[in-house]
């Protein structure tokens, strides 16, 4: 009988065990994505191509996440052999920076190892990635989220940032509490409406090893925010303080750090309005304080100026100044009724977008006189200050025709300080001026074939009369043609030329080929030509461009 009965307990363990991994099974779920980004680089003097040596540079990355049920992982692989031209290049090299383990339920959530995390806009602490720009500062550590009641969270974190294949020399510490007013109490508000209320807490800590200043090792910032939306307005406020932070960015000084974010929207039927005002001082936040670039960056603000996608208005594109900068934006659209005049029996709509940026009304007293640093000064509260950074009107027209054509017209003037922006304030070009005449039409000859076109014109002068001889000075015009055969196919070939350039040698074609194949979740993307040297700027945040000559290919999948 004892034999019986543990010959069935074991029958039913080995059962119960096969049960147990059938149902892991079941219940596993692996994804990822991929993506390789290859260029080879041929010598072109016209336009100031280096020639490199090893001819072919590339990046790529693997990520493969799995979910058992509560638990999640993952991990990327990553190579930069060597890293693509104005990808920095502290990135050669190839391995595995970035895994995590996550348990998730409807109380708790808890991550260790990577993680990317953001506390209310920004402000005070964002740990994200930008693949196009070459940043990434996940953050590595441990981080747990609580729901202790539906409408609160709470979000803590500890840890240093990825700092290229290291780490940042900053221990990273933080807290972050949101609260659905609207979700606690449910009655208190008109239905539709809702209130959220937050503030985040975060502190780095660095050891002072400076032989001459007197540094904090431990710098904390601190940020308090609210958003009331209705079904047409939404008002977003956020306010930040950080204490004195001398670094390597804001030449030392022992300032504090403020910034202040507003948002109002407007958006009843047919029309939508936004308006944007910030005002940031001595705000760049880093785990290093002897970092530079964009390197271990903690803080983030939203750009308060369009982020143009024609081609030649990015020319000109905006970087947020953090250590000291207010401006405003508006952005209104208005649709056409139907059967309107200029609404038709298709969508037809108008956006006017302006923003201005100012550097601060600032007195800047000098204090040490050894080292010739201001390390204090004070600055107005709302006060713009005489110096304008970046100026930007701009219309836009949208108009369907038919189920067959369609037309966009734009015009986009700029101020540009290009002395403050890109020549870190060296007198050598003065304000720039620009005006920017885009017309498109797209032609859909079936429900497969179609044709986009785009002529762009760029009317350019600056402030001062001494030209530098650059590439980009003087008046443009691009030509652009895309041909899609649906689902699959899209040929693209765009010629820009800077024909009104003051130096006859440096008036050059910039022509270019693309071609690129979908397949289901994959893509692959063959281009050749001529590539001019600038500013690449995603969200707020740039990186410089070399100029380029040869072919590139591109390769992403999911599964």
């Amino acid at each position: 009988m004892k034999k019986f009965l543990l010959i069935i307990t074991i029958l039913f363990g080995l059962g119960s065990a096969n049960a147990f991994s059938q149902s892991v099974l079941e219940s596993t779920r692996v994804s990822g994505n991929f993506q390789f980004d290859a260029q080879s680089y041929g010598k072109d003097s016209l336009i100031g191509a280096q020639e490199i040596k090893q001819k072919v540079l590339s990046n790529g990355f693997l990520n493969v996440l799995m979910s058992v049920g509560k638990f999640n992982g993952g991990i990327r692989y990553e190579h930069y052999l060597d890293p693509i031209l104005g990808i920095d290049t502290r990135y050669a090299g190839s391995g595995i920076p970035y895994r995590f383990f996550e348990f998730k339920d409807e109380f708790i959530d808890v991550t260790v190892g990577n993680f990317y995390q953001q506390f209310g806009s920004g402000l005070v602490f964002r740990s994200y990635e930008e693949r196009v720009l070459g940043l990434d500062n996940a953050m590595d550590g441990a981080r747990f989220k609580i729901r202790p009641s539906k409408g609160v969270e709470f979000i803590g974190i500890i840890g240093n940032q990825r700092e290229f294949w290291g780490k940042s020399a900053g221990l990273i510490r933080g807290g972050d509490l949101t609260v659905s007013i609207s979700d606690l109490f449910e009655n208190l508000l008109p239905k539709g409406n809702s209130l959220n209320v937050g503030g985040s807490y975060v502190s780095k800590y660095q050891d002072n090893n400076d032989s001459y200043y007197l540094l904090p090792a431990n710098v904390t910032a601190t940020a308090v925010r609210a958003n009331y939306s209705t079904s047409e307005f939404n008002i977003d406020a956020e306010y930040a303080y950080k204490i004195n932070d001398p670094n390597a960015t804001n030449n030392y000084n022992y300032n504090p750090g403020t910034g202040f974010i507003l948002n109002l929207s407007y958006f009843p039927e047919g029309f939508g309005a936004n308006l944007n005002f910030h005002r940031i001082d001595n705000f760049d936040f880093r785990s290093d304080r002897e970092a530079i670039g964009s390197s271990v960056m903690m803080s983030f603000v939203p750009p308060i100026t369009k982020q143009h996608d024609y081609r030649l208005t990015t020319l000109f594109p905006y970087s947020t100044k953090l250590n000291g900068e207010i401006g405003v934006q508006g952005d209104f659209t208005y649709s056409f009724p139907k059967g309107s005049w200029l609404g038709g029996n298709y969508e037809s709509y108008v956006t006017f977008n302006f923003a201005r940026v100012h550097n601060l009304d600032t007195v800047r007293t000098l204090i040490d006189t050894t080292t010739k640093l201001p390390l204090r000064y004070e600055a107005n509260s709302l006060g713009f200050g005489k110096n304008l950074f970046f100026n930007d009107l701009n219309i836009e027209f949208t108009k369907k025709w038919d189920r067959k054509i369609k037309t966009v017209v734009s015009f986009i003037n700029i101020e540009y300080n290009k002395d403050v922006l890109e020549a870190e304030g060296a007198a050598k070009y003065g304000m720039v001026h620009s005006n920017t005449l885009v017309g498109e039409l797209e032609y859909k000859f079936t429900s497969k074939h179609s044709l986009r076109t785009q002529v762009q014109h760029l009317w350019q002068t600056q402030d001062s009369t001494v030209h530098v001889p650059d590439n980009q000075n003087g008046n443009w015009i691009m030509f652009f043609a895309e041909y899609s055969y649906s689902p699959s196919w899209i040929f693209t070939v765009y010629d820009e030329y800077n024909y009104g350039n003051h130096f006859d040698e440096k008036k050059l074609h910039y022509l270019n080929f693309n071609v690129a194949y979908t397949h289901e979740s994959s893509k692959i993307m063959l281009s050749y030509g001529r590539q001019r040297g600038g500013l690449l700027c995603v969200g707020g945040v740039c990186r410089v461009v070399p100029a380029a000559t040869g072919i590139s290919l591109s390769i992403t999948s999911s599964f």
